[in-house]
């Protein structure tokens, strides 16, 4: 899947390339927030965001697993090169994670059905292609840096755990401006595990022992508004 989504990013970023220096000076007509005011494009200004996340893991090591649903909200500044080619970057509170059975503390352990909760501060920086007036697509890589982590109503403790507090891993996505506001969609993968998987932790899956966490991935379906400010 990591190489799958390497060759997406890639491609689409080749081929954007491509298309915009086929229309020198940027001849598409699309504008945005800030009515090409700061530059001769329209891709320049800054805004907020938010929007609704679906987040389930893949790897392996859980059991029962299923979708998480919540939410991710910030703030973007976007800087056009001409009219069809701009660079976007974010600052995001993102909160991702699963649901997953998890060992109890009593012997023998009883098996309950657990929300695990990642909260994670990140800075994507993303090439936007304007392939119309008012749809662009959007990809590039992002950092992320996990700030809390609870299961149920409890915070774990980030290094006990043996959680990775630094992921990185890319997006791909498209929106659909409607005056200063634009509607998106964008698929976020993780190529970093959330677990640091060489160390065994105490109580990784719950009960009384230590063992090995989850070799598992982030991965998030969201979907979004951008309200654009002008400047």
């Amino acid at each position: 899947m990591k190489k799958t989504l390497l060759f997406l990013l890639l491609g689409l970023a080749s081929s954007t390339a491509a298309f915009a220096q086929a229309r020198p000076g940027g001849s598409m007509s699309s504008k945005d927030y800030t009515g090409g005011k700061t530059t001769e494009s329209g891709n320049t200004g800054f805004g907020v965001k938010g929007g609704y996340n679906f987040s389930r893991p893949y790897g392996e090591g859980l059991t029962n697993v299923s979708a998480y649903h919540n939410f991710h909200a910030g703030v973007y500044g976007q800087f056009g090169f001409n009219n069809f080619s701009s660079v976007q970057v974010e600052l995001l509170y993102n909160r991702k994670g699963y649901n997953s059975d998890i060992n109890g503390l009593t012997s023998p352990p009883t098996v309950t059905n657990k929300t695990t909760r990642l909260d994670y501060v990140e800075l994507p920086v993303l090439y936007v292609a304007n392939i119309t007036d008012n749809f662009s697509v959007h990809v590039g890589p992002q950092v992320s840096l996990l700030i809390l982590a609870k299961q149920g109503d409890s915070n774990l403790g980030l290094s006990e755990k043996g959680f990775n507090t630094v992921d990185y891993g890319g997006i791909v996505g498209a929106s659909f401006r409607v005056g200063p506001a634009q509607l998106g969609a964008r698929y976020d993968l993780s190529f970093g595990k959330i677990f640091d998987t060489s160390k065994s932790y105490p109580n990784v899956n719950g009960g009384n022992t230590s063992g090995t966490p989850p070799s598992v991935h982030n991965q998030v379906v969201q979907l979004y508004v951008a309200l654009g400010l002008r400047q």
